[in-house]
């Protein structure tokens, strides 16, 4: 009895993580950052209160975005989170939001009184980090002065250093990126806006649709309650960043 025991022991270990959703997201204070142990901010704690709601057991984890993208788009029990909704993506994955509201725009340093109006205006580098999506929609625009990086640290850095003239970088985020860099935000100056886009969970399409249904239903459900709101409140989600704060 005892080696059928110990036989069993791995399987019954399986059986426990079954169901079990593996949600991946990078770092993008303060939406979702390394804090010890854990990972905290705005968007995990949206994930973790649809979790008990749906009664679905989560283990949330760090992941280089490119990565999780793909892990989400091809394997069984997975999400990624917080995304833009493309047409691109659309169809590569099941979808929960939006949770919230993005816009992404162009900053300078405070130093530089010139104000932008359109990007083709911009005088001198654009830095930011290749993996944005915002990075792609700039190349778009057909601009050669844009010089992709690898991290939103380095962005910041450049800019610092007086390397470029120019970040990208949603309002809610930029503060944190400066400051972990040891700038102020009054140390940027707000130009433009260059994208306002909804920003979702991305299931994977080997989840089950009705699993899926009951997380937008419990969203749906934080909007009427308030909850969501408060959320958003707690973590400023709602408060424009700008030069003038």
């Amino acid at each position: 009895m005892k080696w059928m025991l110990q036989a069993l022991l791995p399987l019954l270990s399986l059986a426990a993580h079954a169901g079990e959703l593996r949600m991946l997201t990078d770092n993008h204070p303060p939406l979702h950052f390394q804090q010890g142990e854990h990972m905290a901010g705005f968007a995990v704690d949206v994930v973790q209160a649809l979790a008990q709601r749906s009664g679905d057991p989560v283990q949330i984890q760090q992941r280089p975005m490119l990565r999780a993208l793909r892990d989400a788009s091809e394997e069984a029990d997975t999400a990624v989170f917080t995304i833009l909704r493309t047409a691109e993506r659309e169809t590569r994955y099941q979808w929960v939001g939006p949770l919230m509201q993005t816009e992404t725009a162009l900053y300078s340093g405070s130093n530089d009184t010139t104000p932008v109006t359109d990007l083709q205006q911009t005088q001198g580098q654009i830095a930011v980090p290749r993996k944005w999506l915002v990075y792609s929609f700039l190349r778009q625009q057909g601009l050669t002065n844009l010089w992709g990086v690898d991290s939103p640290e380095i962005m910041m850095r450049l800019l610092q250093v007086g390397r470029v003239q120019y970040v990208v970088a949603d309002t809610m985020s930029v503060g944190t990126f400066a400051a972990e860099q040891g700038m102020r935000l009054e140390q940027l100056r707000y130009q433009i806006p260059l994208m306002h886009q909804d920003a979702y969970i991305a299931f994977s399409p080997k989840v089950d649709p009705a699993q899926v249904a009951r997380w937008q239903q419990a969203l749906e459900a934080m909007e009427r309650d308030g909850s969501l709101q408060r959320l958003k409140q707690r973590w400023k989600i709602d408060r424009p960043r700008t030069s003038t704060d």
